[in-house]
């Protein structure tokens, strides 16, 4: 389900389980981003949009994605990807939620949603949405910039 954790009690985080390495079957999650992506937050912050505020989130941007959200360009470029881990904040445990992938694809992937690929990634590692989703696309269609919304850290 998106936008909830089905991390079931007492199994690992999904950190313990796998580190930034690639989801079987989810080709979307780059490898390694953890370490070749750009950390955009410096503490974690609520995204307002997924599940109403539920989640507190880690942003990562490949280098194309980062320069697009500081000049808050109205065109992110081919290839730009951002990452956003999703933790709960209303959990003592901090229990870990979905992955969420945005990537900006060629003209003509997605032509009425800005050629957006998204991806949802579950808690358990299973690739739950792939492609130009539309109940991603609903609202990234309407963002300020290309279909990112600033946020401040």
């Amino acid at each position: 389900m998106v936008g909830a954790s089905n991390r079931s009690p007492g199994a690992p985080r999904l950190a313990q389980v796998r580190d930034a390495g690639v989801v079987p079957g989810a080709p979307s999650l780059p490898e390694d981003y953890r370490t070749k992506f750009a950390k955009l937050n410096h503490v974690r912050v609520v995204s307002a949009g997924h599940a109403a505020g539920r989640w507190e989130v880690d942003v990562w941007a490949n280098e194309l994605a980062a320069k697009a959200l500081t000049a808050k360009s109205r065109e992110v470029p081919v290839g730009a990807i951002v990452v956003q881990e999703h933790f709960e904040k209303s959990s003592k445990t901090q229990g870990v939620g979905p992955i969420m992938v945005m990537e900006k694809r060629a003209k003509g992937f997605a032509p009425s949603h800005g050629d957006w690929r998204y991806s949802v990634i579950a808690s358990s590692g299973a690739l739950v949405k792939d492609g130009p989703v539309e109940s991603c696309a609903g609202c990234h269609d309407d963002s300020p910039m290309d279909g990112f919304f600033p946020f401040a850290d």
